[in-house]
């Protein structure tokens, strides 16, 4: 059996400290889109829950992964308190993606492609993959595979036993399931980057394909989402 450590007690408390800012700055955007009482009830509820999301959230001793679950952790605060209030996974989702938009209309292009040159650089694809092998040591199988010139695509990243999904399945937020993979194609818009998911969990391995030019190629289901 797999032995999950999770965050300690001080890394909790700075992470209670910063929800009510990170709720603030959702404030006016869940008032546009649900209305003033759906949003008090948002954050009275959001934040009655954080104390036992934060108790059950992993640590993996790797920083990007430890950050990136600090932020899921928040989101999973919002995704309760949205719950609260009466609206569904697929608004949360379908919220979250547009408010990224609504962001990233404000950075400059030309900072956008910058960003997405660097990310898939060799120098960064070199640190990926010391990430992906230190994250794996700590419990979240991963492989980042560089492209080749008979590839389409400039690397490809490899997970197994996807944690973040573990993470939402204890809190009692599995129903996310379907759509978790949304905070990976908004990133890859925000940076002005292709990608494609090639398979799911539900294959055992969830494999994503990244581009320096083309299309983030939305899931199914996602793309209904946003449909509507």
């Amino acid at each position: 059996m797999k032995t999950i450590n999770y965050i300690s007690d001080r890394k909790q408390s700075r992470l209670l400290k910063s929800l009510p800012g990170f709720l603030k700055q959702k404030r006016k955007a869940l008032m546009e889109a649900f209305g003033k009482e759906k949003t008090e009830i948002i954050s009275s509820s959001a934040k009655e829950a954080y104390p036992k999301i934060i108790s059950m959230l992993p640590a993996f001793n790797t920083p990007m992964y430890d950050a990136l679950m600090s932020v899921a952790s928040k989101m999973a605060a919002l995704k309760k308190g949205m719950k609260a209030a009466g609206i569904s996974t697929e608004e949360y989702v379908k919220f979250n993606i547009e408010q990224t938009r609504a962001s990233a209309k404000k950075v400059p292009n030309v900072l956008k492609k910058l960003g997405g040159k660097i990310y898939l650089s060799r120098l960064m694809r070199w640190y990926l993959n010391g990430v992906a092998k230190s994250v794996s040591a700590n419990g979240w199988p991963t492989k980042l595979i560089n492209g080749t010139k008979n590839d389409d695509h400039v690397m490809s990243v490899e997970t197994r036993d996807c944690q973040m999904v573990a993470f939402w399945e204890s809190i009692g937020e599995g129903d996310i399931r379907p759509y978790c993979t949304f905070f990976d194609f908004t990133s890859a818009e925000l940076l002005g980057i292709g990608l494609r998911q090639e398979s799911t969990i539900d294959s055992g391995v969830c494999r994503y394909c990244f581009y320096k030019n083309g299309n983030v190629m939305w899931p199914v289901g996602i793309r209904k989402i946003l449909a509507e």
